[in-house]
């Protein structure tokens, strides 16, 4: 563990209290939503930037490994402190600092709860897009880190598109400030967005001016079902390529999801269906009237409409969604949960060949997810942690990645790499870039001491 000299210096800047060293207290902070478990060696809650700047001064000088966290939500072990590692972190960091209504920004730390934010910022009519479905206790900092956004990207685009800069410390201990409090700028190597999911192996962040959007009046919730996949993305297809509609959300739930959704609410979808959700900002009846009258004519095949009359009917829809993840553990408690992502044209491609590997590895695949932006999460289902880790099952995911790569897609949408997807990334990115990466990450922490064994 972590000597006792080095105990007594984090104590004089941030106080005893500020500090757990013993392995009890640490326990809870070494594992996220991956299940990976590490013990870190201690655990400091920094209150500001100047404190952690001297705690990163003080690791730097006597190398001793950092892993930032926010709430432990990821997926890909991230936060998982490997190589003997400090955990920093961010829940004592949690200030809104400023938000200015009339130049559209909020600065806040990184350790405000996603949630916390919305809701101040739903009393003044405004929002910040980002929305993952861990919204309600996932930090910005979190967010910012994986890059990770949610169904509403598909209109308002993910962190990097919402985010106008930074203030970060590097490997070495200094403060950085990068981007611009304006729409616009272009002074510098845009630095901001190379932090943004950058997993905290460049930086750790202290601060984040945001970019915040003026509240829609309404928006209309459409729920169809279909026979089979395909019909489905054809619908996708045609509502994104129409030129009189642009949805604010698009959510695709499979046969096989459907299924769990009926078991937790009978005959919510008709057998074996595959499901669309659809969600679309107005400014008045018009536009209601307008955008309903283009689903229907658009639509084919579909085996039930439903367009939410009300708050309660959208609240319903929703919650059929959002009950998949827990849904899933009725299927095995040892899951493998990939965000995938592949161009829309190409879902029902990917979306087919997902059901013929299935049967080929005799594995349960559930398949949900943001299909506006083609991102979705595939979840492998195993009955035990034997099968889980077969080499048969590492040869199913090592298909699923070539597939979504030889479809033009990417090995994760929105969760990051950490460690799980650590040896795949070389399939994506070419050995000369990962080279340039990695010197690239040289120059901002050359004793890697930030987040070490993750990422690239």
């Amino acid at each position: 563990m972590i000597s006792k000299q080095n105990i007594n210096f984090f104590e004089k800047i941030i106080g005893k209290k500020n500090i757990y060293s013993d392995p009890g207290d640490c326990w809870s902070y070494g594992y996220d939503n991956s299940k990976f478990h590490e013990l870190p060696e201690a655990v400091l809650f920094p209150k500001d930037k100047n404190q952690l700047k001297n705690i990163v001064e003080y690791c730097y000088k006597k190398k001793i490994n950092i892993a930032p966290r926010g709430r432990g939500t990821g997926n890909t072990g991230g936060s998982v402190p490997l190589n003997k590692c400090i955990v920093i972190s961010f829940e004592r960091m949690d200030k809104i600092i400023k938000i200015d209504i009339k130049n559209h920004i909020a600065i806040v730390q990184p350790g405000v709860i996603n949630k916390n934010l919305q809701d101040i910022l739903n009393k003044k009519k405004f929002f910040w897009a980002p929305d993952p479905s861990s919204w309600a206790y996932s930090t910005v900092g979190g967010n910012i880190a994986n890059n990770s956004a949610g169904p509403r990207a598909i209109k308002y685009g993910t962190p990097r598109e919402n985010i106008l800069g930074l203030e970060f410390i590097s490997g070495k201990g200094e403060i950085h400030r990068t981007g611009v409090t304006t729409t616009k700028g272009v002074v510098g190597l845009d630095i901001t967005r190379l932090l943004i999911g950058s997993e905290g192996i460049l930086g750790i962040i202290t601060e984040a001016t945001l970019k915040i959007i003026p509240k829609i009046n309404k928006i209309i919730t459409i729920e169809i079902c279909y026979k089979n996949f395909k019909d489905a993305i054809d619908m996708i297809i045609r509502v994104m390529s129409h030129e009189k509609i642009f949805p604010y959300s698009i959510e695709f739930i499979d046969s096989e999801a459907s299924e769990l959704i009926n078991d937790l609410e009978k005959d919510y979808y008709p057998k074996k269906s595959n499901a669309l959700l659809f969600q679309f900002e107005i400014l008045d009846l018009k536009d209601t009237v307008s955008i309903e009258k283009i689903i229907k004519k658009l639509d084919r095949n579909s085996l039930r409409m439903k367009i939410a009359e009300n708050i309660n009917e959208q609240d319903k829809i929703w919650k059929a969604r959002k009950s998949l993840s827990p849904a899933l553990r009725k299927l095995g408690e040892y899951k493998v949960n990939e965000d995938v992502v592949v161009p829309v044209a190409n879902l029902s491609t990917f979306l087919k060949r997902l059901k013929s590997m299935s049967k080929k590895y005799n594995v349960k695949i559930v398949n949900f997810g943001h299909a506006g932006n083609g991102n979705i999460h595939v979840n492998l289902i195993y009955p035990n942690e034997k099968e889980k880790n077969s080499t048969k099952a590492k040869m199913c995911l090592d298909e699923i990645f070539n597939l979504v790569l030889s479809l033009d897609g990417t090995l994760s949408g929105e969760h990051g790499i950490g460690i799980i997807k650590k040896d795949y990334i070389g399939k994506e990115i070419p050995k000369e870039t990962l080279k340039l990466m990695k010197k690239i990450k040289d120059q901002f922490d050359p004793k890697n001491i930030l987040n070490p064994g993750k990422s690239i």
